[in-house]
């Protein structure tokens, strides 16, 4: 069973995501996506929680790196079909290409 396809709100990354297009499973990855690539920016670039307007910025950044990331990976036919679930390989594959850019952020590669 593959996370369901994430292209939909990827695609349509324009300051506002539609939750409402994720299934809850696919919600949840993305969350891990965002959360693993805020973390590694905070060891390297800390910012105070009360700067909210950084805060958003940041996310807003991660959210469009991701968004890259995504359309440089998935083949042109999920893209193309955004209900598509996704099978586990690109799963697993979207998890390394998430790992190696957190490891990456933090100096670890």
């Amino acid at each position: 069973m593959g996370v369901r396809n994430a292209a939909t709100l990827w695609s349509r990354l324009d300051g506002r995501y539609h939750v409402r297009t994720m299934s809850s499973a696919t919600h949840s990855y993305y969350d891990w996506q965002v959360s693993t690539l805020l973390l590694a920016y905070d060891v390297v670039d800390p910012i105070a929680r009360t700067d909210e307007a950084r805060l958003v910025a940041r996310q807003q950044e991660v959210e469009m790196e991701l968004h890259r990331m995504a359309h440089a990976i998935l083949p042109a036919d999920y893209l193309e079909n955004p209900g598509r679930d996704f099978p586990p390989e690109v799963v697993m594959e979207m998890t390394r290409a998430t790992l190696r850019r957190a490891a990456a952020i933090v100096g670890l590669v």
